[in-house]
């Protein structure tokens, strides 16, 4: 996020107004006003600027405002307990330029590993859903708050249809509409939880064309109804001029909302809801039409296909590419075999015979693709006495459900001596010791060029792999940046490595 937004984003949080930051920092009102919407440039050293994250951090009183700030600035709880350690967290976020990309990244990621399944709240009326003007065929909306509304209107009757059906969602408009208004995402989150619930499925043709941050804050919303298995997530390959946007949500035999725009009337447009079956029916022919002329965004595995993921992944890794992988945990490409089906007859898992299969496989794969690409591989490595206690888990990748399995100090030593043997056997291997000292409940393994599977390793388990060029050469980005950041001479690892071993 850049200044304006992260100001943008406090001030409408915090329900500030233009006039009220301006009697605290001694600006004109119309001063902040352009500050907001990226008019006018911070300056280096504004003096104002620590009055002003003083008196914003006063205005977080409300549990949901302390939420979405801790989530913003990725800090603590702790945080809040002083007004001063408040303002100065704000204070350097302000000023801080970042790296909008992998800034989106750590979000999607973070966001990932948060989703919890939770029962939807009560399904009680919304009192904004039932607008008099609903009780017609045709009812007209104006500008963001106009979307809010006839979506939520829109969710409404399907939530209330007796008859499953997909819902046929598309939008390539600014997002504000659902960004900028917390109370419409607990409703609009509710609603879809609801309608998933009830067997209804959804259709999805995301915009790839955004700003990178913009399309991953987008897919960050839509998480945790990837969950569930119900959204099938597509996008469009070919470039668009983008002067007119478009929104099209269409619920077959049901509703539909529609709208267009060009960028300086966004907040203007007029947005349609439509209950004719004529004309929904027709909106639907035309998202379809579209829809044939997309490609999927990316494959998205739940618990009950493992068997489907395991194939995908053995694709992947057959393909000839330059590898990056970052976990929590060893990689089972480097395990050897004997731990390998040692650990796993110490469980009842009912798929031995396959995982035992793919890990075969897995193994040619990568000691082939060692001769001619390179492989890095980025893990957090335990503490020595969490190893001799035998409470590090293995990281059987992508294997959602596997029950878990835990290292035997000896195990996680032959683990330990089989990298260093192939450190010392391939230039093309790299293991870099992350430094970072927080717990990552995901794994993200990119092919340069080729695709990016990101693993959930917390309940509820789940799997996406994209192939999209632009996602794709965005992840690598981020992984080669961590590993530039950790990298270390390969003889040093392996004294780090062997000093481990030693202790075992």
């Amino acid at each position: 996020m850049e200044f304006h937004e992260k100001l943008d984003f406090l001030m409408n949080i915090t329900k500030t107004s233009n006039r009220s930051l301006a009697q605290h920092t001694f600006l004109d009102a119309s001063h902040i006003s352009r500050l907001r919407r990226g008019e006018r440039k911070l300056v280096k050293e504004a003096d104002y600027l620590k009055n002003m994250a003083a008196y914003l951090a006063r205005q977080f009183t409300e549990e949901y405002q302390k939420k979405a700030l801790l989530e913003a600035l990725q800090q603590p709880a702790v945080l809040l307990q002083s007004p001063d350690l408040t303002a100065e967290a704000i204070y350097h976020w302000l000023l801080d330029p970042g790296d909008k990309e992998t800034d989106a990244i750590n979000g999607f990621l973070d966001g990932m590993a948060k989703v919890q399944f939770k029962k939807p709240a009560s399904q009680q009326r919304l009192p904004s859903t039932e607008p008099e003007a609903m009780q017609a065929d045709v009812a007209l909306f104006y500008g963001n708050q106009g979307k809010r509304d006839a979506v939520l209107g829109f969710l409404s009757m399907v939530l209330e249809s007796q008859q499953p059906t997909t819902l046929l969602l598309y939008s390539d408009e600014s997002i504000d509409w659902l960004t900028e208004d917390l109370s419409f995402q607990a409703s609009w989150a509710n609603l879809m939880s609801g309608i998933v619930m009830r067997g209804h499925r959804i259709k999805m043709i995301h915009t790839i064309n955004r700003n990178f941050d913009e399309m991953l804050e987008g897919l960050t919303k839509w998480l945790p109804l990837y969950m569930t298995g119900s959204i099938e997530p597509f996008y469009y390959p070919r470039k668009r001029d983008g002067v007119f946007q478009r929104t099209l949500f269409a619920a077959p035999g049901i509703a539909a909302v529609t709208s267009t725009s060009i960028e300086n009337m966004k907040n203007k447009a007029v947005n349609l809801l439509l209950k004719d079956t004529g004309a929904v029916d027709v909106l639907a022919e035309e998202y379809n039409c579209y829809l044939r002329l997309c490609k999927p965004l990316m494959r998205i595995f739940t618990p009950h296909e493992r068997l489907e993921f395991l194939a995908t992944i053995n694709e992947f890794e057959k393909e000839s590419a330059d590898a990056i992988i970052k976990a929590g945990f060893l990689s089972l490409a480097t395990i050897p075999a004997s731990v390998a089906s040692d650990m796993l007859n110490r469980t009842d898992e009912p798929f031995k015979k396959e995982i035992m299969e793919y890990f075969h496989q897995r193994r040619i794969n990568f000691d082939n693709s060692l001769l001619k690409d390179r492989f890095y591989e980025i893990v957090q490595l335990p503490d020595i006495e969490d190893i001799k206690a035998g409470k590090v888990e293995v990281g059987f990748a992508g294997l959602q459900e596997t029950p878990k399995i835990f290292y035997r100090p000896e195990e996680f030593k032959l683990h330990l001596e089989n990298i260093i043997q192939l450190l010392q056997r391939y230039d093309n291997y790299q293991f870099c010791i992350n430094k970072e000292n927080r717990h990552y409940e995901y794994r993200l393994y990119v092919k340069e060029d080729l695709g990016a599977i990101i693993i959930k390793t917390s309940q509820p388990y789940i799997v996406f792999a994209i192939n999209e060029s632009n996602m794709t050469a965005a992840f690598w980005d981020y992984l080669s940046l961590i590993y530039k950041e950790n990298q270390a001479d390969k003889k040093a690892v392996i004294k780090q490595l062997q000093k481990i071993v030693d202790e075992l």
